[in-house]
């Protein structure tokens, strides 16, 4: 794909196109499902690593590593409308949020933060983070997607090179062995897993 060190993935409106941000560009794309750009976003963020759509409220919600913030924007404008600044109480700056995917069920914020500490964080802006529980089933995590429809979580980790099924408490269902490191970003749609490699700048199906 024609994106620069792409990190995380989300399915944009009615799963028919793929999201992604670059954390060189720092740019969020759109594309179709083989991976073609249709669209760059206006704005331009620091340290891009996660990315999801909230369909609830049309907009998109980008995590900025070095910063820990989650930052929205609006899909059909590009602006930005505000950010809001995650508090992990310690780790490195190039450690930290990761990846994010939002639950249409809960209408929850779903977070990795990638190591030291490992965490899934559980926020929305209204009520501020709502639950952070520690994982230990990988060397880290860089991605994460909630399948709301199935109730599942699905992880991917650069660093053990897998894929890992979940259910909502982090109990570890299944896991699948990646061909490389550096894959950062997870979608799920039935049978199908969407993958993105940060390091070749592939899509992955």
């Amino acid at each position: 794909i024609d994106v620069p060190e792409p990190s995380d993935l989300s399915f944009g409106p009615d799963k028919k196109t793929l999201l992604t941000v670059s954390d060189h560009t720092n740019q969020v794309y759109e594309m179709d499902l083989q991976g073609n750009i249709i669209r760059v976003f206006d704005y331009t963020g620091k340290d891009l690593e996660g990315v999801t759509y909230n369909p609830n409220e049309k907009i998109i919600a980008i995590a900025e590593e070095a910063d820990r913030k989650i930052t929205f924007i609006d899909y059909d404008n590009g602006h930005m409308i505000d950010s809001h600044e995650i508090i992990v109480p310690y780790g490195s700056a190039n450690k930290g949020l990761e990846g994010i995917s939002y639950n249409t069920n809960n209408r929850f914020y779903y977070i990795v933060n990638e190591m030291n500490p490992k965490l899934l964080i559980c926020w929305n802006p209204e009520f501020g983070i709502i639950s952070e529980d520690e994982l230990s089933f990988a060397t880290d995590y860089s991605g994460v997607y909630v399948d709301a429809e199935n109730s599942i979580l699905w992880f991917v980790s650069d660093q053990s090179k897998c894929l890992m099924k979940c259910d909502y408490k982090t109990n570890v269902l299944e896991e699948f062995h990646l061909d490389a490191l550096k894959y950062e970003g997870i979608v799920v749609d039935n049978n199908l897993i969407y993958l993105v490699n940060d390091a070749t700048a592939k899509l992955n199906i």
